[in-house]
């Protein structure tokens, strides 16, 4: 038997036909690895967030298997096509414009319901993307997540698309337990066990059902400092209200992964929230009542995804409306000292016709 010495172990290691190993690549991977357990802030953003999404994903696949994959599939793709697209197109754009596409993407089609079918996945994830990238190239300013937006803008067009829900034991379409709840019980009860409902074993969104994942989520993108505690809280108080004046069962209300998944995830996202401090509490307590108080018209969990989609639209809009004063202003005020640069010449050129 040969005996392999460490000077044979050591070029054995160095010969890359033998061993592929490259210490930048481990020196890179154990860098990563030891901010992400205790500098998670300076993580990049994308990276961040798609941790934070891990949780619900996995438990989707787990929950829905063969749809939920080809669903996560689609968004990958289309996601991963307009990444490559921008940064074909402003490669050469300094400084760099910081698109997420595959973010939206995801985010779009997490919210699908498995029965939906693949094209409407498709719809979602290619209007996700196309939405991203032009907001990123001409309007950053606008602090909102694209992929809601196009779940939010099909479901309104083809009136409800995405809201095909299918039972993961049966495999058939059936309600959310929301819709159930409002169609078939009384304002009391809970017709779902809160267990169930917590590990997500129900019909829903592909990647939203599991409040377990979205708390698992949620807690890793609090410990990287980018959830807005306030506008949590606030959330919560904002959907108390509704709750306690219709004497409603707390458990089975709350327990909902499909809105805490948009409230921790997106209407919390310190990114996406204004600067001021003052308004925040505002939006998460509006966003809440909504969410909750909707259900007593019908609506089911879909009512969490339009509230705040709505809410971020708003903030869009004034966004906008501000932009676009700052650039009238601007081009006012060059405007303005153009013709009082021309005036001036135009002094300067009458003195010598006088002398």
């Amino acid at each position: 038997m040969p005996i392999i010495t460490q000077a044979g172990l050591s070029a054995t290691l160095r010969h890359p036909g033998l061993f592929a190993y490259n210490p930048w690549v481990l020196r890179r991977a154990a860098a990563l690895l030891d901010r992400a357990a205790f500098k998670p802030a300076s993580l990049p953003n994308d990276l961040i967030t798609g941790i934070a999404l891990a949780p619900p994903v996995i438990a989707g696949l787990v929950i829905f298997k063969v749809p939920a994959t080809e669903m996560l599939a689609v968004a990958l793709a289309l996601g991963a096509a307009g990444q490559i697209a921008a940064y074909w197109l402003w490669r050469k754009h300094i400084p760099r414009t910081q698109a997420s596409p595959l973010i939206a993407a995801v985010f779009g089609v997490a919210l699908v319901g498995v029965g939906a079918g693949l094209i409407t996945s498709i719809e979602i994830a290619v209007l996700a993307v196309v939405l991203e990238l032009l907001r990123s190239r001409y309007i950053p300013a606008i602090r909102a997540q694209t992929g809601l937006f196009a779940y939010a803008c099909v479901a309104l067009v083809t009136r409800g698309a995405p809201f095909v829900y299918v039972n993961p034991a049966s495999g058939k379409a059936f309600g959310d337990p929301i819709s159930i709840w409002f169609h078939f019980f009384s304002p009391a009860s809970a017709p779902i066990d809160p267990i169930r409902l917590y590990v997500g074993n129900v019909p829903g969104p592909v990647f939203a059902t599991s409040m377990l994942a979205v708390a698992i989520g949620a807690a890793w993108f609090a410990y990287a400092r980018r959830v807005s505690i306030v506008v949590l809280v606030s959330f919560l108080l904002g959907a108390l209200v509704p709750i306690y004046a219709f004497h409603w069962d707390y458990a089975f209300q709350l327990d909902s992964g499909p809105m805490w998944f948009v409230a921790a995830l997106l209407l919390s996202d310190r990114r996406l929230l204004p600067g001021s401090w003052a308004i925040r509490p505002v939006l998460g307590f509006g966003a809440g009542l909504l969410a909750v108080g909707l259900r007593r018209n019908g609506y089911g969990i879909e009512a969490s995804f339009f509230a705040v989609a709505g809410v971020q639209a708003v903030m869009a809009v004034f966004v906008l409306v501000f932009w676009g004063g700052s650039l009238w202003s601007q081009r006012w005020k060059r405007t303005r000292l153009l013709k009082q640069r021309e005036a001036n010449l135009r002094v300067v050129k009458s003195v010598p016709r006088a002398g």
